[in-house]
């Protein structure tokens, strides 16, 4: 799916800027079995693409267990990052909760309800701080593949923006059996909801990359026609950034405790990591 293009230390220095901390992994889900595609070279068709958008629009309707690993790998100097998170999330009500880390320096956790996001941690080991609030809108996307305030909705929503599906395989995840899909994801859907600043320096990687920013986009659908698995990930001279989300127990009942007492509003959107 990926072409050959131009590149340079520019272009490599501005992507690890873009990147900032963020991820997910290259390869392929842990404990995924894949087995070849019948077809020898699979072509993309609207068909797949209707797929698997019905299969994201099935999981929004739904509530779910969600875990999610963001990882970038930068140069030998930057080393790898990864910004893990875990919780519960009912997509149908737009309410959850998650746990975020940031490697092992600091812990986050969020919560969404009511169209807010509230958000309150710090280093690891450092007592916790005050809750923060903000509207869940007015939190923008800052970094490449990096849902603004960890959001599994956000990129949910970016999976099925994506274009150009093929069927890549039938695989197992969590010992059932799946199809995964691989597109590619659209400019428009890479810069969704994003901040003036980090738009305007993929722009300029777009132009040096002769026109568009290679971004795969991998769905795994159930049986059932769910997505159960997404992954989007970039990867440019030597620059890699990797967002994995996955979704269990699908359909679980999902307790939301609001933060109650002092929350302070947000002096700006906030951003866990």
């Amino acid at each position: 799916m990926r072409r050959a293009l131009p590149f340079s230390c520019a272009t490599a220095c501005l992507a690890l800027t873009i990147a900032g901390c963020g991820a997910g992994e290259g390869s392929g889900p842990a404990g995924a079995k894949t087995t070849p595609s019948t077809p020898s070279a699979p072509s993309a068709t609207s068909q797949h693409g209707a797929t698997v958008r019905a299969a994201v629009a099935a999981t929004s309707r739904t509530s779910a267990r969600m875990t999610q690993k963001h990882r970038l790998d930068g140069s030998a100097s930057q080393g790898t990052i990864d910004i893990t998170g875990s919780g519960d999330f009912d997509f149908a009500k737009d309410r959850g909760s998650i746990t975020v880390a940031l490697g092992g320096t600091a812990t986050f956790q969020e919560v969404f309800a009511d169209g807010k996001v509230y958000i309150r941690g710090g280093a690891t080991g450092v007592e916790e701080r005050d809750w923060y609030i903000s509207d869940r809108d007015r939190s923008p996307a800052r970094h490449l593949l990096r849902a603004p305030a960890n959001d599994p909705e956000y990129t949910l929503r970016q999976a099925g923006m994506a274009e150009d599906f093929v069927r890549a395989g039938e695989e197992e995840l969590g010992g059932a059996p799946v199809v995964r899909y691989r597109g590619a994801l659209p400019h428009e859907a890479l810069t969704l909801r994003m901040e003036k600043e980090t738009k305007d320096k993929l722009e300029e990687m777009r132009q040096g990359l002769g026109g568009r920013i290679p971004v795969d986009v991998d769905v795994w659908v159930d049986a059932r026609g769910r997505a159960v698995q997404t992954r989007l990930a970039f990867d440019v001279a030597g620059v890699k950034s990797v967002n994995t989300v996955t979704f269990t127990e699908l359909g679980k009942a999902v307790k939301v405790d609001v933060p109650q007492g002092e929350v302070v509003d947000a002096p700006a959107p906030p951003e866990a990591g």
